[in-house]
């Protein structure tokens, strides 16, 4: 049996090689496309996996996504599986609406130990974005969004295995970034700050952190179809600790393929657990979203 660090790199090159059969495969759909894509990211709102990037859906379109997010942890030794759901909605006035939820499969101890999957329901989470100062056309001036949004929990967290309120959530934060033209080349540039707060009014469970996403993406195909992007990601002042820990930093990087409506995005993510007693981890993962 491979290790972690074994698995993962080669996880990623067959993760890449699908993305070079797709792209074949909607090579015909993908000739039209001469400008970047932005699809939703883990949250529902647009962007890369984890970053949100001030940009917003066109007024009426619907984007459905789906995601997968594995964990391997050695201390404690554990495997968390989660699956992202989200449907997104462009709103008038630069303006786009998302609603998340979550599911995760549990597994503790070694692979392969006959300790039983335990399945758990994550929050149900409600994301408006509002792009108050847009992009200008043929100007490298940043973006900028406004975020909130509010979480209500669909099962009981009293194990604290998964990050969930018991009760209720909010949300607040800005979006901002860029895309730099050169020639055939575009970079993009997005970062995003937002504050927590879960279960203010209950003083044993309070909790109020910061979450810090930065990202780059870069399009390394002719017609920008095919896109690679890394990303830097920080969780800092949770006093919860959960089973997956508490603060951390990740590196991420992964690979894109865009077309008009059809989004598919593989990665891998670092983390360093900033805890005592929880080794540092990684995360594989892959995300499918289609606009309508």
């Amino acid at each position: 049996m491979l290790s972690a660090p074994c698995a993962i790199p080669l996880c990623s090159l067959l993760l890449a090689l699908c993305l070079c059969f797709a792209q074949n495969t909607f090579a015909q759909d993908i000739d039209a496309v001469d400008v970047v894509n932005h699809p939703v990211n883990t949250s529902g709102l647009t962007g890369l996996l984890f970053t949100t990037a001030p940009y917003t859906l066109p007024t009426g379109t619907v984007e459905v996504g789906a995601a997968l997010l594995t964990e391997n942890s050695v201390l404690p030794d554990f495997t968390i599986t989660q699956y992202p759901l989200t449907v997104t909605v462009g709103l008038p006035h630069n303006a786009e609406l998302a609603v998340r939820s979550s599911f995760f499969d549990i597994k503790e101890g070694p692979t392969g130990a006959t300790t039983p999957t335990e399945r758990k329901t994550g929050d149900m989470d409600l994301f408006y974005k509002w792009n108050f100062l847009p992009p200008r056309e043929d100007s490298i001036r940043p973006a900028f969004a406004l975020i909130v949004g509010g979480s209500l929990p669909t099962g009981k967290n009293s194990d604290m295995k998964i990050n969930a309120v018991n009760h209720w959530g909010i949300r607040a934060g800005l979006s901002g970034g860029t895309e730099i033209g050169w020639k055939e080349h575009i970079l993009g540039i997005y970062a995003d700050a937002q504050v927590v707060g879960q279960d203010l009014t209950e003083k044993r469970l309070s909790d109020v952190y910061e979450l810090y996403n930065a990202g780059l993406l870069l399009p390394i195909s002719k017609y920008q179809n095919l896109q690679m992007f890394a990303e830097y990601s920080i969780v800092q002042g949770r006093k919860s600790i959960t089973l997956d820990g508490g603060d951390y930093s990740g590196l991420t990087y992964g690979l894109r393929l865009v077309s008009e409506r059809f989004n598919l995005t593989i990665g891998t993510q670092f983390l360093h657990k900033n805890i005592k007693g929880y080794s540092n981890s990684d995360r594989i993962m892959a995300m499918m979203s289609m606009k309508f």
